[in-house]
């Protein structure tokens, strides 16, 4: 009888063990060479972890902010935000799991709010998103897209506020 759950409890450990490997490869491709300091879990209510990545100097370089985002299915949207001399540069948002979501047409729809989110200069202390309205979006791009210029404006503030090196 113990046995009958155990294929069932072995695919859950697995799946979270990939859903996790996934999160943490973007992350390490991300802070490569820099001293990381990790939030706490979660950071707030709207963002699951935040990350940020020092220099030898102790000055910010890279931010990675991720929650999960009700799409299709739940998926986990990550950003990352460059700081540079001229200002904060957000570099890319992903979903590393979007394989989550099974139907090809559906999976394509959530990929391209990414287009937009990729290479776009902003100030955090604008009351203004890094990226503008999604037209024609779907009610789920409308809220991913929301989510993601958050975590970019936190990103963004964070490291600003931790410009004396990781504590």
């Amino acid at each position: 009888m113990i046995f009958r759950g155990f294929p069932i409890i072995l695919f859950l450990l697995c799946a979270g063990a990939t859903h996790a490997d996934k999160v943490q490869s973007v992350i390490d491709q991300a802070m490569t060479g820099l001293t990381v300091k990790i939030s706490s879990d979660p950071y707030s209510r709207t963002i699951e972890r935040m990350l940020i990545g020092y220099d030898a100097d102790g000055q910010p370089k890279v931010g990675i902010a991720y929650r999960e985002i009700e799409s299709f299915k739940p998926i986990t949207g990550i950003v990352i935000v460059y700081k540079t001399a001229d200002g904060y540069i957000l570099h890319e948002a992903v979903f590393p799991d979007i394989k989550k979501i099974r139907k090809a047409k559906d999976r394509k729809q959530v990929l391209s709010i990414l287009k937009q989110f990729k290479g776009i200069t902003f100030n955090p202390h604008v009351e203004k998103s890094a990226v503008d309205g999604l037209t024609g979006a779907p009610r789920y791009g409308i809220k991913t897209s929301g989510y993601l210029n958050h975590m970019a404006r936190r990103i963004a503030i964070e490291m600003e506020a931790s410009l004396n090196g990781p504590n």
